[in-house]
């Protein structure tokens, strides 16, 4: 669909920012670029990036060089931590009516839950399907950047990145959340943007942190930057 009418149908539900959520160390690679990347431009290029249980999937669906953003601050919503890592950039919805970032797609379910499904099942497929069936924060429905070079540039529409405070510490003692802040911000000085890195104020009775220690080695992969 048109990024006009996406936007449209998105501003009336209220969406006036969307979100991408990821690990630090992807998270840098992103920063340093000035855009959001694709798994499969990160891959192409030979960067690092932290492995997604949704990888092998991504290929075979035909997503693997698209760039996903949601329609709401998931860690905010669910009250735990996002599974796609702990940073968690924050872009204005006018990112969409650029011109150049070509046709939107918008995802009626996870490619994960593909399977068996027809295309109808998968994306909405008419501007009216959108404007019927679109409901901000349903998780499902993402807002997709597909034939854009899997590349997303978010120049002055990156309002700021929020990054969790898992509350850990490795076995010399090094905190999780300083280490990550102070890779973010190396690389956002390397790259000469002007954002600012936010520690997350979670909502009460959020799960994170419980979650951030129930698993430390999946933790220490998503905060540790292999620069």
């Amino acid at each position: 669909m048109p990024s006009k009418t996406v936007y449209d149908v998105l501003v009336k539900n209220g969406v006036d920012t969307l979100y991408h959520a990821n690990s630090v160390i992807t998270s840098c690679q992103f920063l340093r670029n000035g855009a959001l990347l694709s798994r499969g431009t990160v891959a192409r290029n030979g960067w690092y990036q932290t492995p997604q249980s949704s990888d092998k999937t991504d290929r075979i669906r035909g997503v693997w060089f698209d760039v996903f953003l949601d329609s709401v601050d998931i860690h905010q919503r669910a009250k735990r931590k996002n599974v796609y890592g702990p940073v968690t950039f924050v872009l204005d919805t006018k990112i969409l009516k650029r011109t150049y970032t070509g046709k939107v797609w918008v995802t009626k379910l996870n490619p994960t839950k593909w399977e068996g499904m027809r295309h109808e099942q998968r994306w909405f497929t008419s501007s009216d399907d959108l404007r019927d069936n679109f409901v901000k924060g349903t998780f499902d429905q993402m807002i997709v950047f597909r034939h854009c070079g899997g590349e997303l540039p978010f120049g002055r529409y990156l309002k700021e990145v929020i990054l969790d405070d898992c509350q850990l510490k490795s076995s010399t003692g090094i905190d999780f959340y300083s280490m990550a802040y102070g890779a973010l911000r190396l690389s956002i000085t390397e790259a000469n943007l002007s954002v600012r890195i936010k520690k997350r104020r979670c909502p009460n009775g959020c799960r994170c942190v419980s979650e951030y220690r129930a698993d430390k080695a999946s933790t220490r992969e998503m905060y540790f930057p292999r620069i």
